[in-house]
């Protein structure tokens, strides 16, 4: 007897479905399922019987089953082989309700019966266990190496608070004196403000660099803030180190995260220090260039187009052609044994690749070491400008609860707030100043407290308002280190989270918005 071919190559085609290490599921065009393999039925958890027929939002979960019709509408309207939620997570609902991270390839098959489509399923959970890992193990390298560059921080911010310091106290030992003119003691003031406002820019870039949390990427101009960066590096350098840095004016935005490129430019700038004991030049620049297709081939993972280009150039003693292969290797160093963790071009190579950027390194023994961060322009952000500073509005009279633990705090405060034009009832207890509020609430318009403070701290002290006073406006005052979370923050009634130190001019600007929106949300 002849043997059918027709019969041989369905059997054929049955068989290569069923092996298939994807799960293959074929739906009509109304979305019912006509055909499962075996890896479908180990995937979802359903024996075929209890799937074919059955409509395909049966394994879609519930908070995208109500987007998944108009989709499949759409496919059939326009049907083409394509990736399904390009760019997206995408999960499938298992038969004991479980999720499980999916991804999705959809071709459409013509037929004599009409439309199909067939979807291949391919279960991504040791991919994404792996994915979540790296990122946990990259993100402790970055800690890691933090850490290494905490000694050589601490040293050069000393130095740089101590002049500051210096400058305060020699000021006001003058202004003290009582023997100089009014003009003069104008002048010292505005120094003593500017030694001042010194200090609070080096506590911020102290704590953009120090902040141990998940980068976020967005719409960032990278030249003020590679300067900012150049800024906290100087204070680690030895004097012998003379550092330029060069931002050009038109230098792109990227999508990038501020702590990350602090790290950055923290790394280079320590490695090419070391690359000169006996002192150099150590140039840092930013500029835009257009990558053209000819460069693009040779740094795979970059594309044509506008990048913001981050060059870091030492003179110093160069990398070994032998090594240089290696440098990027997590825990690799050229230094002396215990003199390093070998982490800082690793994380460099690792925060470039978060934003989809390269890092190249050209030296040589006795040349050198220029490396070049290409971070891809952001063309559709556009640059915001930043308010000019104004007078602080002067406030109608207006009451308030003022709780700060530091007595001179409090006096100085009070007195800023009387000379804006409030009513100040002040106190360094917060218990009692709860006491007080409890008492009569409805004596004050604002409550401003400070943020850590014996017994209470600010935000429990703030709960405690609100429960008693929802629609009270509550401002709170902080030199806190960590970020508060927003939602934590709404919770308890507060209204602003100013940071110290603050001048009149913010201090009196924040309070009468707040007040202004307390009154628009009152109407």
């Amino acid at each position: 007897m002849t043997p059918d071919p027709t019969k041989a190559v369905e059997l054929r085609l049955r068989a290569a479905v069923e092996s298939s290490p994807s799960g293959l599921l074929m739906t009509d065009a109304r979305g019912n399922i006509v055909l499962v393999n075996r890896e479908v039925e180990r995937l979802f958890g359903y024996s075929r019987e209890e799937l074919l027929g059955r409509s395909v939002e049966m394994v879609i979960p519930d908070r995208f089953r109500s987007g998944h019709t108009g989709f499949r509408g759409g496919f059939m309207a326009a049907p083409k082989v394509r990736a399904m939620g390009a760019g997206r997570d995408l999960y499938a609902l298992r038969k004991d309700r479980t999720e499980v991270p999916v991804e999705i390839g959809l071709t459409p098959v013509a037929t004599e019966e009409g439309m199909f489509v067939l979807a291949s399923i391919v279960d991504i959970t040791a991919r994404k266990k792996a994915e979540n890992e790296q990122r946990h193990l990259e993100e402790e390298l970055r800690q890691a190496q933090k850490l290494e560059a905490v000694g050589t921080l601490a040293g050069g911010i000393a130095h740089d608070f101590n002049n500051i310091l210096f400058g305060i106290t020699g000021y006001a030992e003058l202004i003290a004196q009582g023997t100089r003119s009014p003009e003069a003691v104008a002048e010292d003031l505005a120094e003593l403000m500017k030694a001042a406002r010194r200090g609070k820019e080096l506590v911020e870039r102290i704590l953009v660099f120090s902040r141990r949390q998940p980068s976020e990427r967005r719409p960032l101009e990278i030249g003020p803030t590679v300067a900012e960066a150049a800024k906290l590096l100087r204070a680690t350098l030895p004097s012998s180190i003379d550092l330029k840095v060069s931002i050009h004016a038109q230098a792109p935005q990227v999508l990038g995260d501020a702590t990350s490129i602090h790290q950055i430019l923290m790394n280079l700038g320590t490695n090419a220090a070391h690359a000169m004991p006996g002192g150099g030049v150590l140039e840092i620049s930013v500029e835009p260039q257009y990558l053209r297709d000819h460069v693009v081939r040779s740094h795979p993972g970059l594309h044509e187009g506008w990048y913001a280009v981050l060059v870091v150039r030492d003179h110093g003693s160069g990398i070994d052609p032998a090594v240089r292969d290696r440098v990027f290797e997590p825990f690799f160093t050229t230094k002396p044994k215990g003199s390093g963790t070998g982490l800082g071009l690793s994380i460099v190579h690792t925060i470039m690749r978060t934003h989809e950027g390269v890092i190249d390194l050209d030296s040589g023994p006795g040349r050198g070491t220029t490396a070049t961060c290409f971070f891809p322009a952001l063309a559709s952000a556009a640059s915001s400008e930043l308010p000019g500073k104004e007078e602080a509005p002067q406030g109608q009279g207006e009451r308030i609860l003022l709780v700060e633990d530091e007595p001179t705090l409090a006096r100085m405060s009070t007195r800023r707030l009387e000379a804006l034009g409030y009513t100040v009832t002040s106190d360094t207890d917060a218990a009692r100043a709860l006491e007080r509020f409890r008492a009569r609430p409805r004596d004050f318009d604002l409550v401003i407290s400070d943020y850590l403070m014996p017994r209470m701290v600010g935000l429990d002290f703030a709960r405690a308002v609100h429960n008693i006073r929802p629609e009270v406006p509550i401002v709170l005052l902080t030199g806190f280190i960590e970020e508060l979370p927003e939602e934590t923050i709404r919770a308890a009634g507060v209204r602003r989270l100013i940071s110290k130190p603050v001048t009149i001019q913010e201090l009196g600007q924040a309070v009468h918005e707040v007040l202004a929106g307390a009154r628009a949300g009152s109407a």
